[in-house]
């Protein structure tokens, strides 16, 4: 069998090279980019309404695209998923989600339950946006006031016999997110590309469009409306007032595509571009470094690798046209199509007649004929490693033999990030970016050792590449992080001489002065410069208010904490601190709506159960306080003040003993603990 594969592969590469004529006749091989002017700084996008009112049939064909469909209003009349009430459970953390119809919409449900089966805590979230057009999956968004969070439950349509199934989406497995994973502008400019973000306020929208548009590929239409409208027809034959891929080089061709399906671990922005910036036509290695990691193997594949796995494929190399749109037409949907869809552009480059001449011999001759399913062969379906429960087809075009369909991750051990663009291998800038890239990679998935190395990278590199604010920025970031509070101050502080209107970087300067015992004065002005920039930033002014509590400015941080519980009412922190700044006034009724507030949003708040466990003891209900406490240790067995005061209930319902191991608990953590002590102190 496997001589007759490599028989095979020599026919296959020989016909190829024959076919290349046919091939070349699929897309146009222009050396040099025209200047598309639209791309220029200040053009505005139309919308695809406009667009249809000239190509109307393009954008017809279009909404059948799986691209038209990855960002939606969910419905009922495009809910496809089950909601009969099926419940998954997370283990870890306890919780429990349903998908449900509820009013005329449909959520998820979060509770959890108490040894009896009641529940002891709910929470529910309208799923009001659907991201992935159903192939493989469809993962849900819920909107508050403009900020989308990421929902935990995700209807994978291939599981089940391919009738579907709920299960966590991709992360929320390993590590719950519940309701507070925002939607940054990275992942919705790939899906839904021209959505207005808020400056500064991540996962907040001012504006929402549905889906991948037009101008994702041809760029901004304002300039190429304004033209026809005077003059139907360009006069050239190239229409330059708009990007259209066919008339691009192979590379930046391939990079319309590539600015959402690139294969990476991390990618980090260059100076001075945003989530947004990148328009066809331009390099999109001038746009973003991008860094795969050592555990990778050479296979690895995921929901974003079609056009690296492709540019594998001797189909690829050989070619030199061969691109993705060869066999998509980006203007039509295909799913429902047939293997005849793709059949057709494999046969005009590989003629049936040429290959059943060449396989005379072959017992894979009667694979090869009109009625044949090339790609079921040459392009199989396998497992993407950050997509459970999905498979999707592997865009290397080739012959499948038992030594290349192994698609798992290499070893584990320190990660080793590599660069994806020659520019980011070699020489100062590239070893700023990939530092960059290790902070990122550290801070994203827990890895201190990664953090450490971008660390020492970025301070090696940045003295000869200063002007780049955003590693300036990470450096002192990650010091801080790493408790090199003193270090971390310099970078921030150039950070912000280089842009001084990013709220987050004056956040964390104000942040690093506290800890080292700057001016108040001076830290003040940091915060407050922060909230001019961007006012809607509840955490933000939330550390404002702690900061001014510390202070003894109590009423101005209760106005701040205030507010940031209305920006952002899912805040658990805004909630906790409002809480107990209303208890230092004495105003214990709000004091405790507060608190609750914390516990609804974060039921394992052990900081706001311990106090909620003190004003029912202040109350007199002994029962309800010890049961507070009770929680908060089991939220965090380390919070000494939780401790000591389950140890005072404990001993004033009689059980010394037990009451006297909390409070020896709550002295290992802190030893001058003054309930414990009096606990300790009894008889």
């Amino acid at each position: 069998m496997r001589a007759a594969s490599e028989i095979g592969l020599s026919i296959f590469v020989a016909l190829l090279v024959v076919g290349l004529s046919a091939c070349g006749r699929l897309a146009e091989q222009i050396e040099t980019a025209p200047l598309f002017q639209n791309v220029a700084d200040g053009v505005a996008f139309v919308g695809d309404a406009q667009c249809a009112t000239c190509h109307e049939e393009e954008f017809t064909g279009y909404q059948s695209h799986g691209m038209a469909q990855g960002f939606r209003r969910l419905t009922s009349e495009i809910a496809i998923e089950d909601y009969s009430g099926v419940v998954v459970h997370h283990a870890e953390s306890g919780y429990y989600y349903v998908a449900r119809p509820a009013n005329g919409q449909y959520v998820q449900e979060e509770f959890r339950l108490d040894a009896l089966g009641s529940k002891t805590h709910q929470l529910v979230r309208t799923m009001d946006y659907v991201i992935g057009s159903g192939s493989a999956a469809r993962t849900y968004l819920t909107e508050v006031d403009g900020r989308l969070y990421e929902l935990p439950l995700t209807w994978y349509t291939q599981t089940n016999s391919g009738e579907g199934s709920w299960n966590f989406s991709p992360g929320y497995l390993e590590s719950n997110g519940r309701f507070d994973r925002t939607i940054p502008s990275g992942c919705m400019s790939c899906h839904n590309g021209t959505s207005q973000p808020v400056a500064h306020v991540e996962g907040k929208y001012e504006s929402l469009s549905l889906g991948i548009g037009c101008e994702q590929c041809h760029g901004p239409g304002e300039l190429h409306v304004e033209a026809r409208l005077l003059e139907s027809e360009p006069a050239d034959s190239i229409d330059l007032t708009i990007v259209n891929p066919a008339h691009l080089p192979i590379g930046l061709r391939l990079d319309v595509c590539q600015q959402c399906h690139t294969n990476g671990a991390v990618m980090v922005l260059r100076d001075g571009e945003t989530a947004s910036s990148f328009r066809p036509s331009q390099s999109l290695a001038q746009h973003e470094a991008i860094f795969g990691t050592g555990r990778e193997g050479a296979n690895r594949i995921n929901v974003i690798s079609h056009a690296d796995r492709m540019k594998q494929s001797e189909c690829f190399t050989l070619s030199r046209v061969m691109d993705c749109v060869t066999c998509h037409n980006p203007h039509e949907g295909f799913r429902d199509a047939g293997p005849s869809y793709f059949n057709t552009t494999c046969i005009g480059c590989h003629a049936v007649e040429g290959l059943q001449t060449a396989l005379a011999s072959s017992p894979n001759k009667s694979d090869h004929t009109v009625q044949s399913n090339c790609f079921s062969c040459h392009m199989p379906k396998v497992a993407a490693e950050d997509a459970p429960h999905a498979s999707f087809t592997d865009h290397d075009i080739r012959i499948v033999r038992d030594d290349n369909v192994i698609f798992a991750a290499g070893s584990d051990g320190e990660v080793a990030l590599q660069p994806y663009y020659e520019r980011d291998e070699d020489g100062p800038e590239a070893e700023v970016y990939t530092g960059m890239a290790y902070v990122v990679y550290g801070r994203r998935n827990g890895d201190v050792s990664a953090i450490e190395r971008g660390v020492t990278m970025l301070a090696r590199a940045l003295p000869e590449r200063p002007e780049i604010g955003e590693a300036q920025y990470l450096l002192g970031f990650a010091r801080l992080q790493l408790g090199r509070t003193s270090a971390a101050i310099a970078p921030l502080e150039e950070a912000i001489r280089l842009n001084p209107d990013v709220p987050e970087r004056l956040n964390t300067l104000a942040q690093a002065y506290e800890a080292t015992g700057r001016d108040p004065a001076t830290i003040e002005q940091l915060y407050r410069r922060a909230l001019t920039v961007q006012p809607a930033e509840a955490s933000i002014r939330t550390n404002f208010g702690r900061f001014l509590e510390a202070n003894g400015r109590l009423d101005d941080a209760l106005a701040e904490y205030q507010r940031s519980s209305v920006d952002e009412p899912w805040l658990a922190s805004a909630h906790y601190n409002l809480g107990t700044a209303y208890l230092r006034r004495g105003q214990t009724a709000l004091g405790e709506q507060s608190l609750r507030a914390a516990v609804q949003l974060q039921p394992t708040h052990s900081d706001a159960l311990t106090n909620l466990g003190v004003l029912a003891g202040s109350r007199g209900d002994t029962n309800a306080a010890a049961a507070f406490f009770a929680r908060a240790v089991d939220a965090n067995p380390r919070n000494a003040n939780a401790l000591a005061n389950l140890a005072l209930a404990t001993a004033n319902a009689g059980d010394m003993t037990q009451a006297q191991q909390f409070a020896q608990r709550a002295l290992a953590i802190d030893p001058n603990n003054a309930n414990a002590l009096q606990v300790m102190a009894a008889q």
